[in-house]
């Protein structure tokens, strides 16, 4: 029997989900491989409590079909606003078990953890015909950091640490401190500031006298931080984390070039598009390497289009991209970045991938 697929899809984070899924159901022949052991990726492996980029301003879904299924599915908690956007708040091992099981349920779907990317073959002709030895008829790339164009030695786009710093993320337990106000969270952060620390944000967590904390800082410089908060902030006296190990949680990465490429004016204009599949109304949210936050939002009301252009690579003829892969500048991805409209994004690189090959079938 051949080990030929139709689809490989690199990444099973929100958006190599929804592409892997969004193509078995199709019923499209579909490879998914992660390094990671398990499903889940940034949504359920970085310590993150909240869904963001689903909603318009109003609270409303922006996209129906997966995004819409996932988010149901994976929380039933009522949206949270947080300043003028809304997020959905869930717990990360509701995220990692609702990817596995929808995994399970999905025919056609091979899955591969513990699996990095190694080989990419076909690249000289333009056309990808094997992954990691296995033949192959399109890629979709979700790693977040572009692996297949690189294992090609494609140019990609890329952020960097000025405007897309990377964060450690982990939450807080047995926090008994009000911090539902933002006066409230700064008098919390002075004195970190004050010590010399690190600095950090605080996002809400579904769990009883809990909170999410993003560190901009070193991993090893975590424990040092909940120390202090024990030892000098009232109301987290008793705070401890469940995190063993503390990782560095990467915004955005490496873009690869598309036939189009979104672009931040795109997003503040709120452009639309003619061949749009996904949409998006998250700011421009770009983080400095002192923790420090600029938004940059849309107009009241508006949202911009993701054409399928910024999906499909410009270089190789079946390679699509989804998520913080997507074709975008620094500022554009910024805002699709956000797990939501990945989800969305990759359901919609599995529906184009899925027509390319019946359209090279007739």
């Amino acid at each position: 029997m051949s080990n030929a697929v139709d689809i490989a899809v690199i990444g099973s984070g929100a958006s190599g989900l929804a592409a892997a899924i969004t193509a078995a159901r199709a019923g499209a022949r579909v490879l998914l491989l992660d390094e990671r052991p398990a499903p889940g990726g940034t949504g359920g492996f970085s310590g993150l409590s909240t869904l963001c980029g689903l909603y318009d301003d109003a609270g409303n879904f922006l996209n129906d079909g997966f995004a819409r299924e996932f988010a149901e599915k994976l929380s039933a908690a009522a949206p949270l606003k947080m300043g003028k956007v809304w997020a959905l708040p869930y717990r990360p091992e509701q995220f990692r078990k609702l990817a596995a099981e929808l995994i399970v349920a999905t025919p056609n779907l091979e899955v591969r953890w513990n699996t990095p990317l190694s080989e990419v073959a076909g690249a000289m002709h333009g056309t990808i015909t094997a992954i990691n030895s296995r033949p192959v008829s399109a890629v979709i790339d979700c790693s977040g950091t572009a692996v297949v164009a690189r294992a090609m030695n494609l140019p990609c786009l890329e952020t960097d640490a000025a405007t897309q710093a990377p964060a450690v993320v982990f939450p807080l337990h047995h926090v008994t401190r009000d911090l539902s106000s933002l006066s409230a969270v700064a008098q919390v952060l002075l004195p970190l500031a004050r010590a010399g620390l690190p600095p950090m944000s605080l996002q809400p967590n579904l769990e009883p006298n809990s909170v999410t904390v993003k560190l901009a800082g070193r991993p090893e410089q975590a424990p040092a931080v909940i120390e202090f908060l024990r030892q000098h902030v009232a109301g987290f006296e008793q705070c401890v984390t469940p995190v063993t190990e503390f990782i560095l949680s990467h915004r955005a990465g490496r873009m690869i070039p598309g036939h189009y490429t979104l672009t931040g004016d795109d997003v503040l204009a709120a452009r639309k598009f003619p061949d749009a599949v996904a949409r998006c109304a998250w700011p421009i949210e770009q983080w400095n390497t002192d923790g420090v936050v600029r938004c940059r939002y849309l107009p009241p009301g508006a949202w911009y289009e993701i054409p399928a252009r910024a999906l499909r690579s410009a270089a190789v003829a079946n390679l699509f991209m989804a998520g913080k892969t997507l074709s975008a500048d620094a500022d554009a991805i910024a805002s699709a970045r956000v797990m939501g409209c990945g989800l969305a994004t990759g359901a919609a690189a599995g529906q184009l991938a899925v027509a390319s090959l019946r359209c090279a079938q007739k």
